[in-house]
């Protein structure tokens, strides 16, 4: 299969308007952790507000597996960077990308 200089082009393109979309849509999601799901990975954060949000991606085992930070505490205080992630259903929700607990960043 031959692909034109045209076509890598347009690709190329198509690729960084989406990494450039998907930047744009990061935040960052502070509070205490108010529940803990395994199935599927997410944790319910309470910010200082009251408003609980739902964090998707947390991998409880790997962080408590690789890096000793075992999240089964409720009350926990926690900084998320999450990106909003359309699922295959049209839901939108924030998926981590990384987390910060006790001043340790882990990236995932």
């Amino acid at each position: 299969m031959k692909i034109s200089g045209e076509g890598l082009l347009i690709l190329a393109a198509t690729i960084m308007s989406f990494i450039s979309v998907q930047n744009a849509c990061a935040v960052t999601v502070t509070g205490t952790i108010s529940k803990i799901f395994t199935q599927p990975n997410m944790v319910i954060v309470m910010e200082a507000d009251g408003q609980l949000v739902d964090v998707y991606g947390v991998r409880i085992k790997y962080l408590a597996n690789w890096y000793n930070i075992d999240l089964n505490e409720v009350d926990d205080v926690v900084s998320f960077d999450a990106d909003l992630f359309e699922c295959r259903n049209g839901e939108t929700v924030l998926k981590a990308s990384s987390i910060t607990v006790d001043g340790e960043t882990i990236d995932f």
